[in-house]
């Protein structure tokens, strides 16, 4: 009777002790995973790129699951800024990937102050004409991210926009100011086209 139940509880203390280095074991496992998951690790990102029709632009990004990231920000042409949103896809996981991504964008033109502080001015560059057109656009990309160490992403990806420029015309520009500009952009119009597009960027993520 004394020895069955010291077998007992000899089962008993090697049970506990497999349990327990079970327990350790499962613990230990989910935390490397969480470590070594950068979707866990880090879902925010700051990214950085140039592009056509963009120019440079800069984003917030968030990743809410492994296959999808969101990303919000601005963008500077060279003549105006505008602003962005936009969603990559990501099928497959590994240090490289491919991925597609969808954006639109939209920057405003220039509004009559602008253009005659730019007018006045003679040290600025003439760039009236310019100024006076806005654009929307729509971009579908494919391309490739490569993550590398230190929660570094670097993006190469090309396709086409559909791009819509307009102009409002030069309504909003006193008088004095008209001579300065083009004939031609005393009226308004529209133009829609398809153009190509690509993108190099880098993406810092974080979290």
């Amino acid at each position: 009777m004394s020895r069955g139940r010291q077998s007992m509880g000899a089962m008993s203390a090697l049970a506990a002790v497999g349990v327990m280095l079970t327990a350790q074991t499962a613990l230990a496992t989910g935390l490397q995973r969480r470590t070594q998951d950068p979707e866990r690790l880090a879902p925010f990102g700051l990214m950085l790129d140039a592009s056509a029709p963009e120019g440079a632009g800069l984003s917030l990004s968030f990743r809410p699951t492994r296959m999808v990231r969101l990303h919000v920000g601005g963008t500077h042409n060279g003549v105006r800024p505008g602003a962005r949103v936009g969603l990559t896809l990501l099928p497959l996981k590994g240090r490289l990937t491919p991925a597609l991504t969808l954006e639109a964008g939209h920057a405003r033109p220039a509004n009559g102050e602008g253009l005659e502080r730019r007018i006045v001015d003679r040290t600025q560059m003439p760039i009236h004409s310019f100024e006076r057109v806005g654009y929307s656009y729509a971009s579908a990309l494919l391309g490739f991210e490569w993550q590398a160490p230190r929660r570094l992403t670097f993006f190469v990806r090309g396709g086409f926009s559909i791009m819509r420029l307009y102009s409002p015309g030069i309504v909003g520009v006193d008088e004095q100011f008209r001579d300065a500009l083009e004939p031609g952009g005393f009226h308004g119009w529209s133009l829609s086209n398809i153009e190509p597009t690509a993108k190099l960027g880098i993406l810092l993520s974080f979290g």
